[in-house]
């Protein structure tokens, strides 16, 4: 039986990052976006708990403020029962670091992991040594069993193939909950898109190619892609979960910057990135996927997206 999601407040606390990777969505508006004051993510926490009692801090990388380990107090302060960090995980490799932001009330870690190997994760984040730093990070706080911890995996043209070895190796590392993001085309995502992305009919192969290794974990998240992609095998596989335009928009609440990517409409979610082809109207999932990406659609149409549907039997009958 699935359970309910909880609930969460998701709070962007600025664009900057010790990381450079290719595909990120969010480090070029750094440029135009000064990271946010220290008040302001206070206002945000204490205006928040009338609401929520789950608050992730994201950027950018969190880690580099100096004031984090103040915020995480502070979370912990205004009673918010579980207060997590969405990190590359490098700065928790300092016991130090990590020690006083457990005692200051950390319980969450969502930390992010792009390849299997030093090259194909280095690769991704074009920083030197960054791969041994992030793993050095996730075995410093699996020491805490007080956090809870997750791994997150955008899932693109460098690193759709590896799919299954990177899970087996996320899972080696003692990890039971794994997220795979589709990649959003904003920033450097956006500007690359037609390098980054590969053609949908091949990364739902290589998505449904999972399904032998999702025994091996608590849960697997499936992020923001088109349900069409998956077969009804994985769809109602009870280790798998599919976050939908529906889901994001009902079980989180991001703050910061002012951010308006979901919307309903009639019942209807809607992701600005996102458009639905004519099949999508037959689809079972019409109100709650999103649709396509736009970017993808401008560059390849939708004829992927019928014969997917039909694949996998999305449409109603």
């Amino acid at each position: 039986m699935n359970v309910a999601p909880k609930k969460i407040l998701v709070i962007m606390v600025g664009f900057s990052c010790n990381n450079n990777c290719i595909m990120c969505s969010t480090r070029p508006k750094a440029r135009n976006n000064p990271d946010r004051t220290t008040e302001e993510i206070v206002g945000d926490l204490a205006k928040g708990r009338k609401k929520y009692s789950l608050v992730e801090f994201t950027g950018g990388e969190p880690t580099v403020r100096p004031d984090i380990l103040y915020l995480i107090k502070t979370a912990q302060e205004l009673g918010y029962k579980e207060i997590g960090l969405s990190t590359n995980a490098r700065l928790l490799s300092y016991n130090d670091f990590l020690k006083k932001a457990v005692k200051n009330g950390l319980n969450r870690v969502t930390f992010s992991l792009y390849g299997h190997t030093p090259k194909l994760h280095e690769a991704i984040t074009r920083t030197p040594h960054s791969f041994e730093q992030t793993i050095k990070g996730v075995k410093n706080v699996l020491k805490y069993p007080q956090i809870a911890i997750n791994a997150n995996t955008v899932v693109f043209r460098l690193n759709f193939r590896y799919l299954s070895q990177i899970g087996k190796f996320i899972r080696r590392l003692g990890i039971k909950y794994w997220n795979l993001l589709d990649l959003i085309p904003d920033g450097y995502a956006k500007d690359l898109y037609r390098m980054l992305y590969p053609r949908i009919t091949e990364l739902s192969k290589n998505l449904n190619s999972l399904e032998s290794i999702l025994k091996d974990f608590c849960k697997v998240g499936f992020f923001d892609f088109p349900l069409c992609l998956f077969s009804k095998k994985m769809r109602q596989n009870p280790q798998a979960t599919f976050v939908t335009c529906q889901r994001r928009k009902e079980f989180t609440k991001q703050i910061g910057y002012q951010p308006k990517r979901l919307s309903v409409k009639s019942g209807v979610y809607e992701d600005i990135h996102k458009s639905r082809t004519p099949i999508c109207k037959s689809c079972i999932f019409f109100k709650t996927c999103g649709g396509v990406w736009k970017d993808y659609l401008n560059l390849y149409g939708g004829k992927e997206i019928i014969k997917l549907a039909k694949k996998h039997r999305c449409l109603k009958t």
